[in-house]
């Protein structure tokens, strides 16, 4: 009799321990039903309860440079009484990027209700002739609305224009601008001859003109480093000994260069 009672305790207890273990088991598949579902709807649960706050409403909207203000006004007048908290920036700043006049920016949330843009604006580079129009070009290949002032502005022959930008076939003519760009400021060049203009006919022909009169200077787009520094020598000697140019040819290995009606050979390099 003593055994079936022990008997009887010992299948109640597994009983109930199953029961236990079915019970913890259902528990814990609620409580992890209930964290998807708060995670799921926690967006929906967070906005609902900051949504109409007042203290995170758009209300004011800064922008620099002031000369940005006008081409955004826009996009940010649609922002304004949204709330900060919700304000995708990311978003914000690719639709800003997509105009034309804009290179790059920066959006800033400065709580509890400022939004903070900075703008970097594209500027004009060169003015590029083509299909007898002027264009004006930012250095990325962007063609631009025309600038107040737009003097001292080199002009570029030779590079072909899509609707908006310089075409991927002429890209590297770009590339050859800002190499002549930099060698002559490298060179102090300026100071023997100012470049009104250049002509990109191909890649062996790089034609510049000076500014106001009809001199000029033929180029190739390879080793202008060198090319530029044998033009520095070549233009030093001109001046130490007093002689007028012409034309200098720098797509041989010596510079070639006209005086009058003959053409002199001058080393340039030493």
């Amino acid at each position: 009799m003593r055994k079936t009672d022990e008997r009887k305790r010992d299948v109640r207890q597994q009983i109930w321990t199953r029961r236990k273990k079915r019970i913890r088991i259902a528990v814990y598949a609620v409580l992890a039903a209930a964290v998807v579902l708060a995670t799921l709807n926690f967006k929906r649960i967070l906005t609902s309860l900051f949504w109409d706050m007042e203290t995170f409403r758009v209300k004011e909207v800064h922008i620099t440079p002031y000369n940005a203000r006008e081409l955004i006004t826009g996009f940010m007048e649609m922002q304004t009484g949204g709330n900060m908290l919700f304000l995708d920036t990311d978003g914000l700043r690719e639709q800003i990027l997509r105009i034309r006049e804009v290179e790059d920016c920066r959006v800033r949330k400065v709580y509890p209700s400022t939004i903070e843009i900075e703008v970097t604006l594209r500027r004009p580079w060169v003015v590029a002739e083509y299909a007898g129009r002027s264009f004006f070009v930012d250095r990325s290949g962007k063609i631009l609305a025309p600038p107040e002032d737009s003097s001292g502005l080199l002009r570029v022959s030779g590079v072909t224009l899509g609707k908006e930008e310089v075409e991927g076939e002429d890209a590297w003519k770009l590339d050859v601008l800002k190499e002549l760009e930099k060698w002559y400021n490298f060179n102090n060049l300026q100071k023997y001859f100012g470049v009104e203009s250049v002509n990109i006919v191909k890649p062996t022909e790089i034609v510049l003109k000076t500014a106001g009169d009809s001199r000029r200077i033929t180029t190739i787009r390879d080793y202008l480093q060198e090319k530029f520094e044998q033009l520095r020598v070549v233009l030093e000697e001109c001046e130490k000994k007093g002689v007028q140019w012409e034309y200098i040819d720098l797509r041989f290995e010596n510079p070639v260069v006209k005086y009058g009606e003959e053409n002199v050979e001058i080393n340039g390099a030493e």
